[in-house]
């Protein structure tokens, strides 16, 4: 008696196992059906900043920054000195002439300080609508790796904690990049064209 018991425990035992293991074999083809997203990594700042139309674009920034710097200084220094004369003339001129001719340096100067600061405006816009042109050429070059690489997903490398150095696309996003777009021309934009202001 104990015996069969026993054989029946026994048994039972092992349909439960079969069925544990039929079941996990199920739930593993079901798992095979649904394949997992490849998800894949960028450094989009990488492509702005290192690829050869960005650098060109810095450069382009960096040599019409300096010249707007130089040409302020000039104009700067130049309104200075007709200060300093005007100051030596003081008890020269009449005190309503002097007055006048220091209220004109001082237009001239407010004028000139808000024509530099409208003409950094526009290259500051330039530069963004440069920006805009090379993320029209990039936006393809991403959908391109993710249909190459048979991924779901794209993911901003700064948004990544750990891991995934063999799923970063950034050099053959550059390559691509490179290819397409070597070189961009930064051209100011009149901040008053985007106001439709005259």
């Amino acid at each position: 008696m104990n015996f069969v018991g026993s054989a029946k425990k026994l048994l039972a035992g092992a349909c439960l196992s079969f069925a544990l293991v039929a079941g996990q074999g199920a739930m593993s083809a079901a798992h095979a059906e649904k394949t997992p997203t490849i998800i894949l990594i960028v450094d989009p700042s990488m492509l702005f900043n290192g690829s050869l139309a960005g650098q060109d674009a810095a450069r382009q920034v960096r040599e019409q920054t300096e010249a707007l710097r130089d040409e302020d200084l000039k104009i700067r220094e130049a309104i200075q000195n007709e200060v300093t004369a005007l100051h030596e003339e003081k008890d020269k001129l009449p005190e309503e002439e002097w007055q006048a001719k220091a209220l004109g340096l001082q237009q001239q100067l407010q004028a000139h300080v808000q024509t530099i600061g409208l003409r950094q405006q526009a290259l500051q816009l330039g530069e963004a609508q440069a920006r805009a042109e090379m993320a029209a050429v990039i936006k393809p070059i991403f959908s391109e790796l993710l249909v190459k690489h048979g991924a779901g997903l794209l993911v901003n490398q700064s948004a990544v904690i750990a891991g995934g150095v063999d799923l970063n696309i950034t050099a053959e996003a550059m390559a691509l990049l490179n290819q397409r777009l070597p070189k961009i021309t930064v051209t100011p934009v009149d901040p008053a064209s985007l106001t439709g202001a005259e």
